[in-house]
């Protein structure tokens, strides 16, 4: 895209709930849109209603959307790799392949070493925990109730700012879901002239309204950590999506990418575990998160909220199943 260039954005007044959209794809015989509420449509031609460009947004905005949705930085957006002579383009990765091949396999797996479900004793015992600070770290249950104690809208109007990044580093080291090199360690390495703008940022994202995807993007970009060494280290998928999680655990979804990518085909999706933390790369994971969900509830499980999702997720696909012995020669 030259930088005069500006992206077409699309409505579909029959579907206004999908905010805006750019074309991912132009074939003879369909068109795959992106839309902001994190999924792709296609539409066949010459069968697409509703469909109009929009010039609402302003080129910088344009330019920051087409960015967002393909999960691309704008700076990023507005550039074409160079290629050098005898340079040869890489080869995206192909998906880790899955320890289940299916749904039903991975739910096998699941009652087979957490009789009970989400209800059971083992589950409780080793994830969930009860909604007691007291009771053993790394339960969920008591982390969920430091976060909304913590990260309340009425403590972000009295608390100072040094007291907001306490109790952020505080929720996150509360959990083991992110390990500490990049979270509680990470955390201690921002600037104290970078404090205000990442409380502010945190602020927004869990109290503040508008489009999602845009919140989660400025908030990423106020995430300033640093390596033992100093040099800036990048925020990683668990540090980005744990406190929303933590406070929204009907709502959002602490994400694992590895996990969440081998997820995505069991949920018939698809994810991709390199890209940068982004809006609309959180969409297609929290899309895996909430499609999962409803696999469960529809095979008669009951899990209280996301997070309990997120703990079947991580359990299952972290589990590498023995290999099997090998058979003696007669």
């Amino acid at each position: 895209m030259r930088e005069t260039d500006k992206p077409v954005v699309f409505t579909n007044e029959n579907q206004p709930e999908w905010g805006f959209g750019v074309i991912l794809e132009d074939k003879p015989d369909r068109v795959v849109f992106l839309f902001e509420q994190g999924e792709r449509r296609i539409f066949k031609k010459p069968l697409i209603q509703g469909l109009k460009p929009t010039e609402a947004l302003s080129l910088e905005d344009a330019r920051a959307l087409d960015a967002r949705l393909r999960g691309r930085r704008p700076s990023q957006a507005q550039k074409s790799p160079a290629k050098g002579k005898g340079s040869k383009a890489k080869k995206p990765a192909a998906p880790k392949a899955g320890t289940y091949a299916s749904f039903e396999e991975q739910l096998r797996w699941f009652e087979k070493d957490y009789v009970g479900g989400f209800e059971g004793e083992r589950f409780i015992a080793e994830e969930r925990g009860s909604e007691n600070l007291k009771a053993k770290k790394g339960h969920k249950g008591p982390a969920l109730l430091l976060a909304r104690e913590q990260l309340s809208p009425e403590r972000f109007k009295s608390a100072s700012t040094d007291e907001l990044f306490e109790a952020a580093r505080r929720v996150v080291q509360f959990t083991t879901i992110v390990h500490p090199m990049e979270g509680a360690v990470a955390f201690g390495s921002m600037k104290p002239e970078d404090r205000a703008p990442f409380v502010a940022a945190l602020g927004e994202l869990l109290h503040g309204t508008g489009d999602y995807g845009a919140r989660f993007d400025r908030f990423v970009n106020a995430v300033n950590i640093a390596d033992a060494e100093g040099k800036a280290k990048k925020l990683t998928w668990p540090l980005a999506t744990i406190l929303p999680a933590m406070y929204y655990p009907a709502e959002h979804v602490c994400v694992k990418p590895t996990y969440f990518e081998q997820q995505a085909p069991i949920a018939g999706l698809s994810a991709n575990k390199s890209e940068a933390p982004s809006g609309a790369g959180y969409a297609r994971f929290l899309e895996v998160a909430r499609t999962t969900q409803k696999q469960l509830v529809a095979a008669g499980h009951r899990p209280r909220d996301l997070m309990d999702v997120y703990s079947f997720i991580w359990l299952s696909q972290s589990h590498k199943p023995p290999k099997p012995a090998p058979v003696s020669a007669p």
